[in-house]
């Protein structure tokens, strides 16, 4: 009977019912999407055993990070104590198919690692076996380990699958086993395993792997840190040479690396963490708005039954008793609200999944689960108690004649609740002016971001990768495959300009880093290198400030190279560029010697937020250093500049590469503005739904506004009545209540001001060509706010203004 009492009540209000649903779906919905999300990226542990002994490995060279060679892995294997294994791993792509025929061929995303790597995992194969430490050896057996996906898609779930042959780059591999689709190491969509395979020559290996292990029991980061610091040395002992020829001993005693240590959870989420907890934050704000509206409303309504309440305890109901009665609206509220919200928090959590940025991690891991269900219960709890204890708090103070009293005489102790609802209103409009604040600054980053010189342009440019196979394409044949290549695309009739490069500006991947040996000077330097073929400048505008652009490549032999300006500074003191054409300087310490032919403008290759990077451009030749399977070379990215559509151009294209070579599939076909726009999706998300929490928390902001001078307006209208009738002008009338209006508005930008200056170093580091005192910013946020705010106000104010005196003089 209690319970369709209580819907019964409900359902007499259904504005009020309507609009605490609403407002507490918004609030919760927001924050236990937004936890979902942080929990399931920031907080899950990672799905191995025992995840916090998992620590990622790596090489620190002052300020700069180093991929790991495989020689180290060997020297910390057999010393690190503190070390229950370390593993190597890097991915990549390969070309795949089941058969000789070309009908199949693909590019999948691959990762090469090494046996270790299942014993530090400790993740089982859903059949067959992992690698064994034979199958590491150059010369041994050609194996191959596919995911779960591969296999049922490509071999129809074959139970026999073990045994039959993949071709990967044109070389037959035998399938060991399958991993199941749960394993996503070391990226989410890696379909296919590989041994890593170094050459046993006495060098430390090429510097392009990721470092993994498992701390022994008891031991800390720090700790292990220590111990690969002394154990680092003796890697020159049993490695003499690193991979351009040099000494180990002398690059260790001219770069000093030194080892790091960290989480692998560190690894893998540092770079959206400060993101995320930002969101969280913003989230937070829009709940709190959420519970204040709540609890104006809940006051709202407390008011409209305050002589109900005092009947019903005049004819002897307990305060136990009401208190139950608004626990049981509270609850069913809450109830209904919370299961809205999940739904909500399922569709948001979804739409992340789906559309999110492509370089958040453990974004497919994200799902509805007992932790986010617990945390929504836990939100639900809280807003019932507020909902229930508002307005028990107000109706059950007092005794029953002043209850009685109350109910009809206009609500006498009215001005002491204003203060109260003035207050939470007044808290309203500060989150909402701080998430304002947050939104203008990010929008204005986003704003200095696309207007930032990137060095290139981007426009009408279309890309796409190729991958030649090891196996059949090496030194010449590698070289002339990408010229002819080049040459057929350039003679495309909507093509005007085309060129190779290995590595896109903006785009991911690793950049390959190379030291360069400068005549008179003892120490090398280290600057990102890019292999690129003659048009590439022209293709992306890359304007050349000094000297030629290289010529059609004759020879793998070439030693001709191109700088960007900023490398001219830093390699010969050359701030023109036009001096250091003629320079000479060698892959250090005995690499071959390469002459200066021309100086490029800066690019900003990794961030548009980031100053740009000096570069250095080599002809498109294979390097001497390339004698591990992952390397730089052969994949290339061809770009186009056409005046027709992307379409037509990757059509033909795809024309051109099957004449070449009917086995070569060409990937990652997109436009350079597409590039360029990938680059700041993590702003661009941010953006979206930090101005998603700011309209919201507007939105409920200015409705608290608008019930409290709503409920003010209610209470002094025979006051305003008499006045009227007296000779006041209505328009003074409706000044009064705009200007207390405005004062409350006024009260919340002040405490607004003073949040955001606690809250924003949070803020700090996303910002990019403004400050989180942007004047500009701030007082774009005010007007906004202070307009809201104003609309508001208007309706109660002008509601104020018509008052008819009689009506008011006839109640009183």
């Amino acid at each position: 009977m209690t319970n369709w009492r209580t819907v019964r009540s409900l359902k007499r209000a259904p504005v009020f019912t309507v609009a605490m649903v609403l407002t507490l779906v918004l609030g919760m919905g927001s924050m236990c999407a937004m936890f979902a999300i942080v929990y399931g990226v920031l907080l899950a542990p990672l799905p191995y055993a025992e995840p916090d002994r998992l620590v990622s490995v790596g090489l620190q060279v002052a300020d700069q990070s180093l991929s790991q060679p495989p020689g180290l892995y060997s020297t910390y294997q057999g010393a690190a104590r503190s070390l229950d294994g370390v593993g190597l791993y890097k991915a990549g792509t390969a070309n795949v198919r089941t058969n000789s025929d070309n009908d199949d061929v693909e590019n999948v995303a691959a990762s090469w690692v090494t046996a270790s790597t299942m014993r530090l995992l400790r993740v089982r194969p859903l059949l067959g076996r992992w690698f064994t430490s034979e199958e590491e050896v150059r010369g041994g057996p050609n194996v191959v380990i596919i995911g779960e996906a591969e296999w049922r898609s490509r071999f129809g779930s074959a139970t026999d699958i073990v045994g039959k042959t993949l071709i990967v780059n044109d070389a037959p591999r035998v399938i060991v086993g399958v991993m199941p689709g749960s394993f996503r190491f070391p990226e989410a969509d890696v379909r296919i395993w590989l041994p890593i395979k170094e050459k046993d020559d006495g060098s430390v290996g090429s510097f392009s792997y990721a470092g993994l292990a498992r701390l022994a029991s008891g031991v800390t980061p720090a700790q292990a840190q220590a111990e690969l610091g002394s154990v680092l040395p003796r890697v020159a002992d049993l490695y003499p040479r690193i991979p351009s020829g040099g000494s180990t001993a002398r690059w260790l005693d001219e770069l000093r690396p030194v080892p790091t240590v960290r989480p692998l959870r560190d690894e893998l989420v540092g770079r959206i963490e400060q993101t995320l907890w930002m969101l969280a934050a913003a989230a937070a704000l829009v709940l709190l708005v959420a519970w204040a509206n709540a609890s104006n409303l809940m006051l709202a309504r407390a008011d409209s039954r305050v002589l109900e309440v005092g009947v019903r305890r005049a004819l002897g109901a307990g305060r136990l008793r009401i208190a139950t009665h608004f626990l049981g609206e509270s609850a069913l509220l809450g109830a209904v609200s919370a299961v809205l919200a999940l739904i909500a928090t399922y569709a948001a959590v979804q739409v992340l999944v789906t559309f999110g940025p492509a370089d958040v991690p453990r974004l497919e891991e994200l799902a509805i689960g007992l932790p986010a269900l617990g945390f929504l219960i836990l939100v639900a709890i809280l807003g019932v108690v507020i909902c229930t204890l508002v307005p028990a708090a107000r109706l059950l103070h007092g005794g029953v004649q002043q209850s009685l009293q109350d109910g009809t005489r206009g609500h006498s102790t009215g001005r002491a609740r204003q203060r109260l609802r003035g207050v939470i209103s007044t808290l309203q409009i500060a989150v909402a002016l701080v998430v304002t604040i947050w939104s203008v600054l990010l929008f204005r980053t986003a704003v200095q971001v696309s207007q930032a010189p990137s060095g290139f342009d981007a426009t009408h440019v279309t890309t796409a990768r190729i991958l030649l196979p090891l196996a059949r394409y090496r030194d010449a044949s590698t070289v002339a495959f990408y010229s002819r290549l080049r040459e057929q695309v350039a003679q495309l009739p909507s093509v005007t300009s085309a060129g190779l490069v290995t590595q896109l500006p903006l785009g991911t991947g690793d950049t390959l880093q190379q030291e360069f040996q400068i005549e008179g000077r003892r120490a090398p330097v280290s600057l990102p290198v890019n292999v690129v073929s003659n048009g590439y400048f022209e293709t992306l505008r890359i304007p050349v400030i000094a000297g030629r652009d290289f010529r059609p490549l004759e020879s793998e032999q070439r030693l001709d190279i191109v700088i960007s300006q900023s490398a001219a500074g830093i390699l010969f003191g050359d701030g023109g560029g036009a001096a250091s054409i003629g320079k000479s300087l060698s892959l250090a310490p005995n690499g071959p010697v390469y002459t200066v032919v021309g100086v490029v403008g800066d690019v900003r290759n990794r961030d548009l937020t980031l100053p740009a990077s000096a570069a250095v451009y080599r002809p498109q030749i294979v390097p001497a250093d390339v004698d591990s399977e992952p390397a730089p070379l052969p994949s290339m990215v061809l770009v186009a500049r056409s005046n027709g559509s992307s379409a037509e151009v990757i059509s033909a294209v795809k024309e051109i590469v099957r004449g070449l070579d009917p086995t070569i599939p060409i990937f990652e076909v997109q436009s350079m503005e597409n590039v360029v726009r990938a680059s700041t999706a993590r702003l661009t998300l941010s953006l979206t739904l930090i101005t998603i929490a700011a309209v919201v928390t507007s939105l409920l902001g200015g409705i608290g506004l608008y019930a409290l001078m709503s409920y003010m307006v209610s209470l002094r209208a025979r006051e305003f009545g008499v006045r009227i009738a007296l000779g006041a002008d209505p328009a003074r009338i409706c000044r009064l209540v705009v200007a207390r209006g405005l004062l409350l508005a006024a009260c919340g930008v002040g405490v607004g001001f003073v949040l955001h200056a606690f809250a924003s170093p949070l803020l700090r580091a996303f910002l990019y060509g403004v400050k989180v005192t942007d004047p500009v910013s701030l007082a774009i946020s005010t007007v906004m706010i202070v307009a809201a705010a104003a609309v508001a106000i208007w309706v109660p104010a002008m509601r104020a203004a018509r008052i008819d005196p009689s009506e008011a003089l006839r109640s009183e």
